[in-house]
């Protein structure tokens, strides 16, 4: 059942092979590793600065995706990894709104963002499904009732109603909880396994 979170959230499990060229990677994933499991065992896995992350996402409502993405990638980089969850998932859906909205823009997100961001982001939210459902209902919800302003008054524009199919998602996570969690831990587990071998170079 929740092996189809790899599909719905994850273009993921892409073979996971680093350099020495990738220290800075390696260094980010180690400290969402880290950090998840010591948050985890503390029960504040959820933590999260609600009042700056809707400022910041409110700001963003007024430019080209990449402001989602950046202000993502900046959080993620100063461990507020909910923060950076929520606007990862916002702009994600704002993405796929401007590139179905008629107009002549399109934007795709770099691989810095949908490869190593989101892979990053899954390791934090899978330890935790009631958090991960959480984020994913705030970036949705937020989605649902604010304008996109950047191209809200492009001619012929109509919002998509859940672009990136997060509802279904969403349900999957509140389901059986322990079966829920145990698969995602099975998949966290994997995903780390993969990673853990090149910490060695940070060594280097």
């Amino acid at each position: 059942m929740i092996r189809k979170i790899a599909i719905l959230t994850l273009s993921l499990m892409n073979i996971m092979i680093f350099s020495q060229n990738d220290k800075d990677v390696l260094l980010l994933y180690k400290s969402v590793i880290e950090k998840s499991d010591s948050l985890s065992a503390i029960g504040k896995i959820s933590q999260i600065d609600s009042k700056k992350v809707l400022s910041d996402a409110k700001s963003a409502d007024k430019e080209y995706p990449e402001s989602y993405f950046k202000k993502s990638m900046e959080y993620f980089r100063n461990c507020g990894y909910n923060e950076s969850a929520f606007l990862f998932y916002l702009g994600k859906m704002r993405a796929e709104d401007l590139n179905h909205s008629g107009g002549k823009e399109y934007y795709n997100p770099s691989e810095e963002y949908q490869v190593y961001l989101e892979e990053g982001l899954f390791i934090y939210l899978s330890a935790d499904a009631a958090n991960y459902a959480q984020i994913l209902k705030m970036a949705l919800e937020y989605y649902l009732n604010n304008p996109y302003s950047y191209i809200s008054k492009t001619k012929g524009y109509q919002k998509l109603k859940d672009p990136k199919n997060y509802s279904q998602l969403i349900k999957v996570l509140e389901g059986e909880k322990t079966k829920v969690q145990a698969e995602l831990n099975a998949q966290r587990d994997e995903m780390i396994s993969r990673i853990e071998p090149y910490f060695q170079m940070l060594k280097e």
